[in-house]
């Protein structure tokens, strides 16, 4: 599902959701632009990328510029309004969640309408939808995993934000965002899976505890963190197997293993025989 993007939009744009239910669109104003109280069953997170207007809740205008960000819940009633000569530039994260995954959407979601002038949080968040813009422009098998993690951390970002508790964030909100850090970790050992890092290297990078990223990583991918990285990389032994003249010892080497009896024995465990009888068998 690629961004919707409207350079001359004269009404509002609507969003074409996914089965994940995340869209990302642009909506560049003209100066015939016209929008009508409206509301949606949808929750939206907007950055103003140009000019000026204002949008209005009931009888509250709020006014807007460039780099100001709009939070809108599901079923809020509003409207946008431009400012004379300086139509608006939108981006629109637009969120509907699959009914199926309502307990892991409902801790962040957005539940009061406001707009957001804090400058670290608006570059903090853009880098999000930048990314989200990134995936959705050219989709591939991993794109809806990155894209939800990236609108997890978002709207629990402006969460945490917006709590007017000095507390810590509720255990609900704080689940979603270390949920959230591992299902970007699993992203990225497709092509991190041969690089040596201790469990405990890891979840320091990423600031969560140890058993924190072992229970969501099992959540996420159904195997220990052992298990999927050694998958991945019996998965790439064989590949290189069939695809290359590289030598069983070289191969080891390139998919990560420490040395070659290890590899042997789990390409042996794994596919019942040994990598070159693996790989005569595939020439």
């Amino acid at each position: 599902m690629q961004a919707i993007i409207d350079l001359e939009a004269r009404r509002p744009v609507l969003p074409s959701f996914p089965p994940y239910g995340i869209c990302i669109l642009e909506s560049r104003h003209t100066g015939e632009f016209k929008m009508q109280p409206s509301r949606y069953d949808f929750s939206e997170v907007m950055l103003v990328l140009e000019g000026q207007g204002w949008i209005v809740q009931g009888k509250i205008r709020h006014p807007l510029k460039r780099r100001d960000l709009m939070v809108v819940p599901a079923g809020n009633s509003y409207f946008i309004e431009d400012e004379p000569g300086t139509p608006l530039a939108i981006l629109c994260l637009c969120i509907h969640p699959p009914a199926a995954q309502k307990a892991l959407w409902k801790p962040v979601l957005p539940e009061k309408f406001g707009v957001r002038r804090n400058a670290q949080l608006t570059a903090d968040l853009a880098s999000h939808l930048r990314a989200i813009l990134f995936e959705q422009s050219q989709p591939n098998v991993s794109t809806e995993a990155v894209v939800v993690a990236h609108t997890l951390l978002l709207l629990s970002k402006l969460r945490h934000k917006n709590s007017a508790s000095p507390k810590s964030p509720g255990t609900g909100t704080r689940d979603i965002e270390l949920f959230a850090h591992v299902q970007d970790y699993v992203n990225q050992l497709a092509g991190s899976f041969h690089e040596s890092e201790t469990l405990e290297a890891v979840a320091a990078r990423l600031g969560i505890s140890t058993r924190s990223l072992t229970t969501h990583f099992r959540s996420i991918t159904g195997k220990s963190r052992l298990q999927y990285i050694q998958n991945l990389r019996l998965e790439y032994a064989c590949r290189l197997l069939r695809e290359s003249s590289q030598s069983v010892t070289s191969i080891s080497f390139a998919c990560g293993f420490e040395d070659i009896s290890t590899f042997f024995r789990a390409f042996r465990l794994a596919k019942k025989m040994s990598p070159n009888q693996w790989r005569s068998r595939k020439s």
